[in-house]
């Protein structure tokens, strides 16, 4: 069968047609999931989610919700790159032995208490400690030492020791399955706390 002129440019026509709308479809595939992710936050400005194991501890006469901060990985994190905590929480930092502690603010967003935390009490704490300002070299960040050993340390928000009146000697009962096994060595590490508090008490 032969083709005549007027079918054959009627073909290409439809042909051309074809082409534009498949052309456009495809251009409409791209353009949408681009536009969808530019409506998106960039992921460093969204606040870090994470799942970490949760108990309760008692503080003088409250009750506080503590994320567990166990791991070194925890604790190099630690409250980093969040943008606060809930009334009631806090953060617990669980080690195997009593050492002195050093903390600092990197990545934080906001400002916290951190509790120093031995032998059932609450030792010492650097209060109302907040984040650096924007530009700070590293290496010119504050550091928050304990003034002894300590096996616990919790953070909590700034200004909550102040508005309980707690300080050094307030009671902490924290569970028992997270306080470190008896040593045959714990005299020794009482006389050197002993020794470090009275270092602490003469500067």
């Amino acid at each position: 069968m032969k083709i005549s002129f007027s079918n054959w440019s009627g073909i290409k026509m439809l042909r051309n047609r074809f082409l534009i709308s498949l052309i456009s479809a495809m251009l409409v595939l791209v353009v949408l999931p681009v536009a969808s992710t530019s409506a998106q936050s960039v992921p460093w400005r969204e606040e870090l989610q994470l799942v970490r194991e949760e108990t309760a501890i008692m503080v003088g006469d409250d009750v506080l919700t503590v994320e567990l901060s166990v791991t070194i990985s925890q604790q190099t994190l630690g409250l980093g790159y969040r943008n606060g905590l809930e009334n009631g929480t806090g953060m617990l930092f669980v080690n195997e032995s009593a050492t002195p502690r050093s903390f600092w603010m990197l990545g934080m967003r906001f400002c916290i208490d951190i509790v120093w935390i031995e032998d059932g009490e609450i030792t010492g704490a650097a209060e109302s400690v907040c984040p650096e300002a924007e530009g700070t070299e590293i290496g010119d960040y504050a550091t928050y030492r304990s003034c002894e050993p300590v096996t616990f340390v919790l953070e909590v928000p700034a200004g909550w020791l102040e508005q309980r009146n707690y300080g050094a000697g307030t009671l902490v009962q924290i569970p028992e399955e997270l306080l470190p096994e008896e040593t045959a060595s714990d005299q020794d590490e009482m006389l050197l706390n002993s020794l470090l508090r009275a270092a602490c008490d003469s500067v």
